[in-house]
């Protein structure tokens, strides 16, 4: 009986020691927890939830017990967590602004909000925030201390570059005052290493700046070819973060005048480039404008110009070039495995299947990209069409089954049959879901996956 004892004494103080090392959340009113946060001068860590989101229940289970989240936001902050429909919940999610969980927010002893995000983070990613968050508060006096400096008309160099770095600090970007900045300098200070790397950093497009920095990098090229493949690659970072500004602004002009520095450059046009973090200026022209039509419902100008692009990439990108392209590919290959076979040299096998993989990814980037575009923009095309239309549903049609022939892969096939059978075309979906099968199958040198071959087996004998 004394060791029962013993040991349900002992796995209760591993399971209290378990449970201490994660966050230690107030119990209390929100009051409360300000006046706490007042007395111990810390910021307030609060995890808006809902007793029916899944995702909060990862967090709480997996997240916030674990010891080097407790540590670090038990030293840090007074930590809170409140069910958002429930007491004081609702008043809180909604002065907060909040529309999604969970949310989770850092304030300070006054109830201001200093920093907030959305969704499930691991413990290293949660604390990175927590990070953030103390950043911005310990930044907040000198920003709002420039900021008054600011807008009473300071514009000095010295003064912009500082108030910008400040800025970028905090993360709360540079805006106009990285604009105003970059402006000041010379073009030789425009090329300092650190200038480059801000270059990237623009968001607003402004014409006479980017004319410089198109100059700049004319100029460049031919005497420091690394430095003007940097700037050009800063520069394309930025139009990427200033066409999602003016798309957001509805900005038609700024549009033109982005797609005007990108013919300056030399219209550059990179599917790889704009998969690995350059972004959508990296796209074809036609590409952007039709996204800004879509996101700004410019119906008209969006349906003209969809149908003048997929003649011409009908044109340009073929079906029947494609196909002898794949089989010239194919056989080549299949040769040099063959060969490699009867010298029954496997290593050799397994390098050529690894340079015949590589081969397709590079290959292949610009069929896939241009695939998922065609899919997005005809999906959008057929909402905003008159779908009692019999020419417009053809249209559409034949725009999925060149999507599919574009990327003939399970993933692709199966979302143009799911826009197939949107359009009430059940048995044009089931086709083309049996033919992808039918290209694996045929295809000796298929990577496709398994379980996805699965999946579209099976969704083909249930319809």
């Amino acid at each position: 009986m004394m060791r029962r004892i013993f040991f349900t004494i002992a796995i209760l103080l591993f399971s209290w020691n378990v449970f201490s090392q994660g966050i230690q959340f107030e119990i209390g009113s929100w009051k409360e927890v300000l006046q706490k946060a007042k007395q111990e001068n810390k910021l307030i860590f609060v995890d808006l939830y809902t007793t029916w989101c899944g995702p909060c229940k990862k967090m709480a289970a997996e997240t916030f017990p674990q010891q080097a989240v407790g540590d670090y936001f038990n030293k840090n902050f007074v930590n809170y967590k409140i069910d958002a429909e429930k007491g004081e919940g609702p008043e809180l999610a909604g002065k907060y602004e909040v529309s999604a969980y969970p949310t989770l927010v850092f304030v300070n002893a006054a109830g201001e909000l200093v920093y907030k995000f959305m969704g499930v983070r691991t413990a290293d990613k949660l604390i990175a925030e927590g990070e953030k968050a103390v950043r911005l508060y310990a930044l907040a006096p000198s920003i709002a201390a420039m900021e008054k400096e600011y807008e009473q008309g300071k514009r000095g160099k010295v003064f912009l570059g500082e108030y910008y770095a400040l800025l970028k600090e905090s993360g709360a970007g540079g805006g106009i005052v990285l604009n105003e900045y970059l402006k000041c300098l010379s073009d030789e200070e425009l090329l300092l290493e650190e200038n480059v790397s801000n270059i990237g950093n623009i968001s607003i497009f402004d014409p006479v700046l980017f004319d410089r920095l198109v100059k700049g990098i004319k100029k460049v090229e031919g005497e420091n070819k690394k430095l003007g493949n940097r700037l050009n690659t800063s520069v394309m970072k930025s139009l990427s973060a200033c066409f999602a500004t003016c798309v957001k602004e509805k900005d038609e002009k700024a549009l033109e005048g982005i797609l005007g520095v990108k013919a300056g450059l030399g219209n550059l046009e990179n599917g790889m480039s704009a998969m690995m973090g350059g972004g959508k200026s990296y796209l074809p022209a036609e590409q952007l404008r039709l996204d800004f039509y879509s996101n700004n419902r410019l119906d008209d100008k969006f349906k003209t110009l969809m149908s003048e692009y997929m003649i011409a990439q009908q044109q340009e990108n073929s079906i029947d070039s494609l196909r002898k392209t794949e089989e010239i590919t194919n056989r080549h290959f299949e040769m040099l495995i063959d060969s490699a076979k009867m010298k029954n040299d496997s290593a050799a096998i397994v390098s050529i299947r690894k340079t015949m993989g590589m081969a397709s990814l590079f290959g292949g980037v610009k069929y896939k990209l241009l695939s998922s575009f065609v899919i997005s923009a005809t999906r959008h095309y057929w909402k905003i069409t008159d779908q009692q239309n019999v020419g417009e549903k053809k249209k559409c049609i034949a725009w999925v089954n060149y999507a599919y022939q574009l990327d003939r892969t399970p993933a692709t096939a199966w979302g143009c049959a799911d826009l197939l059978e949107e359009i009430g075309e059940k048995q044009g979906a089931k086709k083309l879901l049996n033919d992808v099968l039918e290209v694996i199958k045929n295809n000796s040198l298929s990577d496709a996956d398994p379980k996805d071959i699965q999946s579209v087996t099976e969704r083909v004998e249930k319809m």
